[in-house]
Parts: C-alpha cells; sequence; structure tokens
C-alpha cells in the first residue's frame, strides 16, 4: 500500500511538473509573439539553469525566464567542464534546418566510395575564397566528405552574381557549370524556376554574412573559407 502511495505520489508530483512547463512554454510564446507577431512558434525547452528556458528559433538560440520578462542573448558555460552549452544548441538547431532544406536545390559533389561525412556551403561564385575551397573539393571528396552548394551571391538578388548563380543552376550540368564558373570562365546565360531566391532568404535565416559559410554535418558552423587537410580533421574529431 505504502508502494502505490508512494507512486501515486510520484506521477502527481511528475503531472504538476507537466503542468507548469506547459504553462511557462506558452508565457514565453504569447511575450515572443508580442516581440515579433510573425515569429514562427518557438522550440522552449528548460536549461540547466532553474527557472531559465532555452529558446530556440531555427538556428537563433536565446534565453528567457519563465515568466517572460527576462531574456539574454550570449553564451551558456559549464565552468566545471568549459563546454559552451549554447554552441551546441545552435549547432542541433542548425542541424535539423539543414536537414529541412531539399538536396535536390543544391549542387552537390559526391564523396569517392563511402560517405563518411558532408559539408553544406554557401558560396558565392564571385567570391575568390569560394574559388580557393572550390578547388578543394576533389580533395574533401577523396577523403570521403559530399560537399553541398547553397547560393548566396553576397551583393544580393538581382546583381550580376545573382544571375550567374541562376546560371549555373540552370545549366544542363550544372556541377560542370560551377566548375567553370569558379575558375573565372563565363557563364552562359541560362534560366529556369530556380532556388537561388529560397537560398538568399535561407542565408538570412542562418545569419550567413560572408562566403564561404560551411555548415558541418554535426550543425556545427565555420564562417569563412578552411583548408581541405584542416577541415578533414576537424570532421574526423
Amino acid at each position: 500500500m505504502n508502494l502505490l502511495k508512494s507512486m501515486a505520489m510520484l506521477l502527481s508530483i511528475s503531472l504538476m511538473a507537466d503542468t507548469a512547463f506547459a504553462d511557462d512554454k506558452q508565457v514565453i510564446q504569447d511575450q515572443l509573439k508580442k516581440i515579433v507577431p510573425n515569429a514562427p512558434e518557438a522550440n522552449i525547452k528548460q536549461s540547466v539553469v532553474p527557472g531559465l528556458y532555452e529558446v530556440s528559433v531555427g538556428p537563433m538560440v536565446i534565453y528567457m525566464t519563465a515568466d517572460g520578462k527576462y531574456a539574454f542573448n550570449g553564451s551558456l558555460i559549464n565552468l566545471e567542464t568549459r563546454e559552451n552549452l549554447t554552441d551546441q544548441a545552435k549547432s542541433a538547431a542548425r542541424k535539423l534546418a539543414v536537414e529541412k532544406i531539399p538536396t535536390d536545390s543544391m549542387i552537390v559533389y559526391p564523396a569517392k566510395g563511402d560517405q563518411k561525412h558532408f559539408v553544406t556551403v554557401f558560396t558565392d561564385i564571385d567570391c575568390p575564397y569560394c574559388h580557393k575551397l572550390h578547388k578543394e573539393v576533389a580533395a574533401l571528396n577523396e577523403a570521403g566528405i559530399t560537399v553541398r552548394y547553397l547560393a548566396y551571391p553576397r551583393s544580393g538578388f538581382g546583381s550580376p552574381s545573382y544571375y550567374k548563380a541562376v546560371s549555373v543552376w540552370c545549366s544542363e550540368n550544372p556541377a560542370k557549370a560551377m566548375d567553370e564558373a569558379m575558375q573565372g570562365k563565363p557563364v552562359a546565360n541560362a534560366t529556369c524556376k530556380n532556388p537561388i531566391a529560397d537560398h538568399l532568404q535561407k542565408a538570412q535565416y542562418f545569419g550567413v554574412n560572408g562566403t564561404p559559410n560551411i555548415i558541418l554535418d554535426d550543425g556545427s558552423l565555420i564562417p569563412g573559407y578552411v583548408p581541405a587537410k584542416e577541415l578533414i580533421q576537424i570532421l574526423s574529431r
């Protein structure tokens, strides 16, 4: 009988905690909608700090109190382990967001043999460091790493770089056209239904502000060029 009472008490406490959590989430979500009326639903969960919630919208992560009155945007660090918990949360959110991007909207250079890793790269055909990275795609492929390109013409919608990206994505052989464009060769004009504008929107969503912008398969972000040898080492850790 005592065991049954204990189980009933634990169940009651658990239900109360679930109810409180649901109430807190609703308060926080309502507060977010007041600040940004058209904001999408946030992923809200309890952080390691009592009374503080981790709030993520796409790859953006902030922290809010249960009453929705206070928020901070910064890194939460475990001082014992030196782990940056915010970076981990951002990587997890970024990974989920990348998984939702259709692969058929990308230009993909597949790994040779078994794929060990993949990277998703926001690239600009007119970016010198993107050219540098592209020269090393073959080395990455040989190391079992698939390279997947999304377009991010930094000069924006309707710019010459934008239309170069459209022409590459709309060519009969986009990978070959990308190879030639990255070598500085003229890009034959081509048009079609293409994902370039959508890629630009996604770049804003991910907070991309430069190229190449490399997202690893675990969601980690490298905001710039990294030599293939170093990138292989990072992925193999």
